[in-house]
């Protein structure tokens, strides 16, 4: 199951397409491992085993945290209207600059059903291989530790309440197709 996550990414990465964004449904559900389910339920409002929605970011971010964020809030909003529970988390890839405080005053700007989950050192960069997130520093180095630009991708995550990646789609570009499926329900949301 692992492997064909990571084939499915090796293959988006290097297949030459012309495609700006894409919603992908996995066929074959993608299982994390413990350690980041438990990091999930750390970040979690809940902390309970229900769907999530996971996108990664950074506070100082001027346009697509923001939308992405904005979009994470509008599929909660969603998924409430639907009765489908689901927990928000927006993880910072910029834990030096994103303390628990700010998280806190910039998760509630979207909404009190986001939280954050803000790991640091080797458990941040472990976390982030899990789901193949890459965050690229400009212009950090010890004369300047405040006022940097991060690159990140943003692809947000849709994980089932077993803690298998289900489905992963552009944050800004794709929200909708999420809010579609949401919406229509069917079997997707129900247990397997």
């Amino acid at each position: 199951m692992k492997n064909s996550f990571f084939a499915v990414i090796m293959l988006l990465l290097f297949t030459p397409v012309n495609i700006t964004a894409a919603t992908i449904v996995l066929r074959n559900p993608a299982p994390l491992q413990k350690e980041s389910m438990a990091y999930l339920r750390q970040g979690s409002e809940s902390n309970s085993d229900q769907w999530k929605l996971v996108v990664f970011g950074f506070t100082h971010c001027s346009d697509i945290c923001p939308m992405s964020l904005a979009n994470l809030s509008m599929l909660m909003e969603a998924a409430a209207e639907e009765q489908i529970k689901i927990d928000g988390i927006f993880v910072t890839v910029d834990p030096d600059r994103d303390t628990n405080a700010v998280l806190a005053d910039y998760t509630k700007k979207f909404g009190s059903n986001i939280s954050y989950l803000r790991l640091q050192g080797e458990d941040l960069k472990r976390f982030k291989s899990t789901f193949g997130v890459e965050a690229v520093f400009y212009t950090k180095n010890i004369g300047n530790r405040f006022h940097y630009q991060v690159d990140h991708s943003s692809t947000a995550f849709l994980i089932d309440p077993e803690g298998r990646i289900r489905a992963l789609f552009d944050a800004v570009e794709d929200a909708g197709d999420i809010a579609k499926m949401i919406h229509e329900k069917g079997t997707f949301f129900s247990h397997e």
